[in-house]
Formats: C-alpha cells, sequence, structure tokens
C-alpha cells in the first residue's frame, strides 16, 4: 500500500472505510474480471443443484456431489480471490501485472491457503460450539487471513495466530469497519434489487434473464472488490500498529 494512501496507525474507522473506498475506485477496473470469475465459480454448486432438478427453496442441498462441489468451489473461488487481492496490491503499490500473472503468483501460495483455510473453519467450529464468542471473535479476527498468507507467508498454525496477534489490539474498530461495511453494501443490494424490480417491468422473457443475471455477477463482483480493498486497508493498519 502507498504511503499516501496507507492508514496511520491507530486510525479512526470512518479513515479506514474512506481509504478503503479509494482503493476500491483505483482499483475496480483491473480486478472485475477476476472478481467477476470467482462469483461465477462459487455459483456452480447451486447451478448444479437447479439443474439436477432440485429447487433452492427447499431447504439445505444434500448429497455428496453437491458438497464436493460446495468444497471444490469455495477453493477455487478463495484462489482466485487471492489472485484478486494481489493484483490489487500491485495497483495500489503503483505497478500491474495481468490476470496470468496475478493466478500464477496465486497459484504458488495456493497449498499455503488451503491448509490455513481449513484449519480456519475448524477452529471457527469450535469456537462457534463454545458459547458462539470465541467463534466471532476468532472469525472477525480471520478476516485477514488472505493478506497475512500473501504477504507474510508463514506456516498455517503462525497464520491464525498472526491473524490474532493483529487484530486483538483492534477488534471493536475492526468488527465496526465490517458492521458498516455490510450495512453500506446492503442498502446498495437493496437499491439493486429495486431497479432490477423496475427493468424487470419494462423487459420481459429471456432478454430480461440475460441481463439481470449479467448485472447480478458484476454488482456482487464489485462488492467483492470493495470488500478485498477493505480488508488490504485493516491489514495494512494492523501490521503498521504492530510494527
Amino acid at each position: 500500500m502507498s504511503p499516501s494512501s496507507a492508514p496511520v496507525p491507530g486510525a479512526s474507522v470512518r479513515r479506514l472505510l474512506e481509504v478503503a473506498t479509494q482503493l476500491f475506485r483505483l482499483t475496480l477496473v483491473k480486478c472485475l474480471s477476476l472478481a467477476m470469475l470467482a462469483v461465477l465459480c462459487e455459483e456452480v454448486p447451486s447451478l448444479y443443484w437447479m439443474a439436477s432438478g432440485h429447487p433452492l427453496d427447499r431447504g439445505l442441498p444434500t448429497g455428496p456431489t453437491y458438497w464436493t462441489l460446495e468444497f471444490l468451489a469455495a477453493a477455487v473461488t478463495l484462489y482466485i480471490a487471492s489472485a484478486m487481492m494481489l493484483q490489487q496490491r500491485a495497483l495500489i503499490a503503483g505497478s500491474s501485472f495481468g490476470t496470468f500473472v496475478a493466478l500464477r503468483e496465486a497459484a504458488r501460495r495456493l497449498p499455503l491457503l488451503l491448509v490455513t483455510w481449513v484449519l480456519a473453519q475448524l477452529s471457527l467450529l469450535v469456537g462457534l460450539s463454545l458459547l458462539v464468542v470465541p467463534g466471532l471473535f476468532l472469525f472477525v479476527c480471520y478476516l485477514l487471513m488472505l493478506p497475512v498468507v500473501l504477504f507474510e507467508r508463514p506456516n498455517p498454525y503462525m497464520v491464525l495466530v498472526r491473524c490474532v496477534l493483529l487484530v486483538r489490539p483492534h477488534w471493536w474498530k475492526t468488527l465496526a469497519a465490517l458492521v458498516i461495511a455490510a450495512l453500506v453494501v446492503l442498502v446498495f443490494v437493496l437499491a439493486f434489487v429495486a431497479i432490477i424490480g423496475i427493468f424487470g417491468e419494462l423487459v420481459t422473457g429471456p432478454a430480461f434473464q440475460a441481463i439481470a443475471t449479467a448485472c447480478s455477477i458484476a454488482f456482487f463482483a464489485a462488492t467483492l472488490v470493495f470488500l478485498s480493498a477493505l480488508v488490504l486497508t485493516l491489514h495494512s493498519a494492523a501490521a503498521s500498529s504492530s510494527a
């Protein structure tokens, strides 16, 4: 993160969100293609389930094939998101590299990322079973997992420890930034749904479905770019404070 955009140690929640928004605007166009690919990968299990004749509004999907696809889709989505974050970080630093270079660099860190991710899920499961609060604490700490893996690269156990050490002094501030960002995204989601609803009154049939699907993918991809910018900002602020 460039010195001009990096939040100073002890920055307020407002300042963190301002920096994240600046980074989002700076990197949106370059990172949107990878973000859209990540959104599409995440939808593969649902598409398979619907193609198999099972509506998604009748309870949780079952069957080993669906859950195998769910796991693989989550892993691939995480991989593509890590490539997008690498590309985003390079843009922030004043350099740039293409999509294939970002994917190649992310592939080098993929084994560490996947093992860390599995350990994080297990620890969250244990934490949520212990009166919920420990799981919530770890969930907020693990928001920084991806940048710690990508830019610090210790072993899987130390990644999780590093996340806790970085976030613990600023846990409430990190949670506040996450909640405010989630509320802002929710407002945009409601506005987006309303616009699509109005548009649906004007255009019907396959044309509307195609346009609505493309707009939905682009919208959620932009949301992913923003959340990545927020995580990068939180990591930069926490790392600066701990230095």
